[in-house]
């Protein structure tokens, strides 16, 4: 009797449930529904079943899965529910009505976001003399989510270095900015330090050593992608270094953004894919000028669009969306190409737009006045 109860115990852990009918165990498979906010409905099939989050056990089969909260976008998904496997949704709603907040009042010319995403430059002119200069904001929230203040890294100087007019380049570490000042014939680099005021003074013209310091970042970077497509199958990593270009590895480093250069096709059976893997429509065969997600731990590939579709892509901080940049617009996708949500919608200067990297705000540089400068605001995700 013990030993009957213990499996009973068994199977209803991998997923059977009873059937009073048969007076047997029915062999099923769980639906774990996940949403951020939670205490979301969850509808299978048009029918309300729960809130998030929950695990509910289903006879194998498709599914139309859809999760809604008022006053935030909703997801739905067809999900494939197999015996005695776990299919997951981790649901991202998106708030309908975002709120608008501003950054900076003296204007944000030139911005530059960091390459580890924390971090923002940006010129300031036709302000007070005190504060004409670079600046840098921190990305990331102080404690009760209040956001931090700019801070001035180096000062223009009346009728001398104009900081505003510089090409500004971040080094891979993110913690140095180099910045191009041309009058002229005449050009001068000077490396700052991007956590700290560097004095006029003490500025260092680095010209002469351009050479040396852009070969160590190139060479930086090349040891960053070797180090993460180091656990590549062979054959992926050919695909990727001759037929793809704007390579991105998600935060986490289990995805690949990437373009497609020429016809190419990933082989199957690269990884041996995980037993719940997406069972969402793939696409093996790349074409060119075409942007693809590869999956390195489930080994499946997702066309996302076409590259003339958009501006710019980068990899949201939950790494399982996509942050895409239009013409007038700002979409979040899932990786998998499925619930495309608009997030922010109207004007926003030269396409800057990213993701603070807490996944709760997004970046833009807009006008709001007709007389006003361009300045940075944060629109709110959560």
């Amino acid at each position: 009797m013990v030993l009957l109860g213990a499996y009973f115990v068994i199977r209803l852990a991998q997923g059977y449930s009873p059937d009073i009918s048969t007076r047997s165990l029915r062999p099923s498979g769980i639906l774990v529904a996940t949403s951020i906010p939670d205490g979301a409905q969850l509808y299978i099939d048009g029918r309300l079943k729960s809130a998030t989050n929950t695990t509910i056990n289903l006879t194998p089969g498709e599914y139309e899965v859809e999760i809604k909260k008022d006053g935030y976008s909703s997801w739905k998904k067809i999900l494939t529910i197999k015996k005695e496997l776990v299919a997951k949704t981790d649901a991202y709603l998106f708030p309908t009505f975002p709120n608008l907040q501003s950054l900076t009042f003296t204007g944000a010319q030139n911005p530059s976001l960091s390459p580890d995403g924390q971090k923002v430059v940006f010129a300031v002119s036709q302000s007070s003399v005190d504060k004409n200069g670079l600046w840098v904001l921190d990305l990331g929230d102080r404690p009760l989510g209040l956001p931090r203040d700019p801070r001035k890294i180096v000062a223009s100087t009346p009728g001398g270095r104009d900081f505003v007019l510089a090409e500004l380049e971040w080094s891979p570490d993110s913690k140095q900015i180099l910045a191009t000042l041309t009058t002229g014939t005449r050009q001068e680099n000077f490396l700052l330090e991007a956590n700290q005021l560097n004095p006029a003074n003490r500025l260092i013209d680095v010209t002469s050593q351009l050479t040396v310091i852009r070969a160590d970042w190139e060479k930086e970077e090349q040891l960053r992608f070797k180090a993460q497509s180091a656990k590549l199958p062979p054959k992926l990593l050919e695909i990727l270094t001759n037929s793809v270009a704007d390579i991105q590895f998600s935060l986490d480093e289990t995805k690949i953004l990437y373009t497609a250069t020429a016809s190419a096709q990933i082989p199957e059976g690269l990884i041996q894919p995980l037993p719940a893997a997406s069972t969402q429509p793939e696409n093996r065969n790349l074409e060119p000028r075409k942007i693809y997600v590869y999956d390195i731990k489930e080994d499946r590939n997702f066309y996302l669009m076409d590259k003339d579709e958009t501006k710019k892509l980068t990899w949201f901080p939950t790494s399982k969306h996509i942050f895409i940049v239009q013409e007038g617009k700002i979409t979040i996708a899932e990786y998998d190409n499925t619930n495309w949500v608009e997030v922010y919608t109207g004007p926003f200067e030269d396409s800057f737009a990213y993701s603070f990297p807490a996944g709760n705000r997004i970046l833009v540089l807009t006008t709001l006045g007709k007389e006003t400068p361009p300045n940075l605001y944060a629109i709110s995700l959560r």
